[in-house]
């Protein structure tokens, strides 16, 4: 792991090309379907927006000589945080959220970009801020998303739905397929 700035930013883009690497190809219906305790793709993509945004003003107030974060919020509550950024992108296109996703890791670098290279080094604020938010989190999400592609998660639930149209061509995107992380064979299609 990097301490100083340089070495930051170079860490962070070549997470979120990791991360970018583990989604593409993904087809919607992929993207939108639970994997992980409940979250789709599209959730955990909301989630990571939602902390660059939440951390990305926070590298923004520290360039400011601010604390980072406002008064009165407590980013070790992350619980209602995650429950929230999951809700905002509930119907939101999956192809979307990952544009605009893009449009924030690029707001979170130009964050990082404009501390002084004084604020980094090893435990400081920096670092830690564009670890958590930043390149540890879309390290451990695309480690999530790749291991469901290789278990076949995302393969299992496009052949339920195969499967449920061939009996009624009607059954599309309405077809519900089962949290695959307990998968008993079952489908509700």
């Amino acid at each position: 792991m990097s301490a100083d700035k340089q070495g930051v930013i170079a860490e962070y883009r070549a997470a979120y090309s990791t991360f970018r690497s583990a989604v593409e190809g993904l087809s919607e219906e992929q993207m939108t379907k639970p994997f992980m305790d409940g979250w789709s793709v599209r959730e955990v993509v909301g989630h990571i927006a939602g902390w660059h945004d939440q951390l990305g003003m926070g590298l923004e107030r520290m360039a400011q000589g601010q604390r980072p974060s406002p008064e009165g919020v407590n980013w070790g509550e992350i619980q209602p945080f995650n429950d929230q950024f999951a809700r905002d992108v509930s119907g939101r296109a999956a192809a979307d959220l990952l544009r605009e996703l893009d449009g924030k890791t690029q707001r979170f670098v130009a964050a990082i970009e404009a501390l002084p290279d004084d604020r980094f080094g090893e435990g400081k604020t920096a670092n830690r801020m564009a670890a958590g938010a930043g390149y540890e989190h879309l390290r451990e999400h695309a480690d999530e998303i790749q291991a469901a592609r290789s278990a076949g998660r995302f393969d299992r639930w496009l052949t339920a739905v195969g499967e449920a149209h061939q009996r009624d061509p009607s059954v599309k995107k309405s077809c519900r397929v089962p949290n695959f992380t307990h998968h008993r064979g079952d489908s509700q299609c």
